[in-house]
């Protein structure tokens, strides 16, 4: 596991990429048409570079211009790319059964994440049919400190990687009741390898709670994490104890598919 923390660490060989990639991370994290000056700002670059740089992602599809507001959105090549990553992830097929049994018997969101650079990512989002449910979505990054499927993962990573995560990512304070402190944090984590399961109550997004569990590859090294998320007003402790033994179930199911 020494590979991934090195290769992370590493800054891109060409500074024109890293702004693109900047660009196009600034554009997704806004949420709506961002314009040119927002954009300059946000990155700290004049406004010519970050132009002709936008300019040649939206030829290249990865952007695309609106006129109203006048700015930029991110482009189908984006949808492209993302929709071939997902089709060829063997974890995303073998679970997409235990996923949607998941969401059906407990009418909550579930979300399957993966390991991604400086966070998780969620590769599949079933949303819950009730009127007052918590959202995720495909795509969406999950913080490894703050989020019960980020937990789930990170507590099995080595500690040299949560280290460096600590380190380069730091623990970002989302709500008032999210973990801070690295020696908590670790506490809890060493919960997490014990019990084999991680939880959290409105650390990440107020009003939410989350129930995750670990999924583990062939050498017993963690793969993904699927959970379970409701608001908090649901997810009452006997409520979790109950879903907690689904989410188990399905979990070691995923982990003998994949060895």
């Amino acid at each position: 596991m020494d590979a991934p923390v090195a290769a992370e660490a590493e800054s891109p060989r060409i500074q024109s990429l890293a702004r693109a990639d900047a660009i196009l991370s600034a554009v997704m994290s806004n949420g709506n048409p961002i314009s040119l000056s927002a954009l300059a700002k946000t990155l700290g670059l004049n406004k010519t570079t970050v132009f002709n740089l936008a300019e040649s992602l939206v030829v290249m599809g990865y952007l695309a211009r609106t006129a109203s507001p006048k700015g930029y959105k991110l482009g189908l090549r984006c949808l492209e790319l993302g929709r071939y990553v997902t089709k060829n992830l063997p974890i995303l097929e073998v679970s997409r059964t235990s996923l949607r049994e998941l969401c059906r018997t407990t009418n909550e969101t579930v979300n399957l994440a993966v390991p991604y650079l400086q966070a998780a990512i969620l590769v599949e989002a079933l949303q819950s049919q009730q009127c007052v449910r918590a959202t995720a979505y495909a795509g969406a990054r999950s913080n490894y400190h703050s989020s019960a499927c980020g937990k789930a993962i990170l507590a099995y990573f080595p500690e040299e990687r949560r280290n460096w995560i600590y380190k380069r990512v730091g623990l970002k304070r989302m709500t008032a009741f999210t973990i801070t402190d690295r020696t908590v944090l670790e506490r809890q984590l060493a919960d997490v390898r014990e019990n084999g399961f991680a939880t959290e109550e409105q650390e990440n997004e107020l009003g939410a709670s989350c129930v995750a569990v670990p999924i583990l590859g062939p050498f017993n090294e963690v793969v993904a994490s699927i959970s379970i998320t409701g608001v908090t007003h649901r997810m009452k402790r006997e409520r979790i104890v109950d879903i907690l033994a689904e989410l188990q179930a399905h979990s070691d199911r995923i982990s003998q598919k994949l060895r």
